[in-house]
């Protein structure tokens, strides 16, 4: 049972690392056509957009890659891979400090995808968009209690 439960937490964290790679590689795309439109000249497709939109999913691609990282360390801390990653604010000791870095970590990610969709629809705000902010709040609220506690 328990070579099973390491090797469904190892499927975790593999898959979670190819999430990663999938959003880099999407961020690199967004990166390449923003530059493309800048060196074209063609500012009215604003390319800025794309480089927020990019920016964005490098920072959900840092969430999972410190997930994966995270998981592995906490779960199966004797494979030699993951030794060989010395971070030092990425060696949790538990679950609730894992938990605290992936909070910071999304709030930033949050605040960055607001402001991206913000400049998207600067012609067209409507009450809505306010979600997200309000989320960041909540989360902002509970890490801010959550690290009171300790």
């Amino acid at each position: 049972m328990k070579l099973l439960l390491r090797i469904i937490i190892l499927i975790i964290c593999v898959f979670t690392f190819l999430n990663a790679l999938v959003f880099v590689g999407i961020s690199v795309y967004h990166s390449v056509h923003a530059y493309t439109l800048i060196f074209q000249g063609r500012m009215e497709d604003r390319p800025g957009i794309y480089l927020a939109e990019a920016l964005d999913a490098f920072l959900l691609a840092v969430v999972f890659i410190i997930f994966a990282i995270g998981i592995g360390k906490l779960f199966i801390p004797d494979i030699k891979i993951l030794d060989k990653i010395q971070i030092t604010w990425l060696e949790p000791k538990n679950f609730s400090e894992l938990k605290v870095v992936l909070w910071e970590a999304i709030l930033t990610t949050l605040v960055v995808l607001f402001a991206t969709i913000v400049v998207q629809h600067m012609d067209n705000l409507t009450w809505d968009l306010l979600v997200i902010p309000a989320a960041v709040l909540l989360i902002a609220g509970g890490l801010k209690m959550l690290k009171s506690s300790h």
